[in-house]
């Protein structure tokens, strides 16, 4: 007589982890990137705009837009697309620590400066890429903590 075989049958077990730091938004949080990407205006960028150096021109040629889109943000107070906020943001990085180490009038000099580090290439032109405005803002930092090039 032949036996009739067992089924299997898994066993269940409820596992839980407990998160310290819920990896999701909760109530509490702070408002995600995506709310500060859609509600960044040009009255966002007028404020950053007034504490920097530069030029409505320059700002054209940082952002990659022409100064006539940025006359025309202006008038509508029309909101910026994702990678311009991003250089935005990254520029006011840059003009915070300059205005904190060298002052709003030094930072300007100091912008036309030609920093061995920087391989002799004016500050000012080395902020039309994300990776320059990154060296510079290194640069900025390395100078705060006192170390050389």
């Amino acid at each position: 007589m032949k036996k009739s075989p067992k089924k299997y049958t898994p066993e269940v077990r409820e596992k839980r982890v407990a998160h310290t730091n819920p990896p999701y938004p909760t109530p509490t949080s702070k408002p995600s990137l995506e709310v500060l990407v859609k509600n960044f205006t040009y009255k966002d960028f007028k404020k950053i705009l007034d504490k920097g150096p530069f030029t409505i021109g320059e700002w054209a040629d940082m952002l990659f837009i022409s100064e006539r889109t940025l006359h025309r943000y202006a008038k509508d107070n029309s909101s910026f697309n994702g990678l311009q906020i991003e250089r935005i943001l990254l520029l006011e990085q840059l003009i915070d620590t300059g205005n904190e180490l060298f002052g709003k009038e030094g930072f300007k000099t100091w912008l036309q400066s030609a920093p061995f580090s920087l391989d002799s290439d004016r500050v000012k032109d080395k902020l039309t890429t994300h990776n320059g405005i990154q060296d510079v803002i290194d640069l900025l930092g390395r100078i705060q903590h006192g170390i050389p090039a």
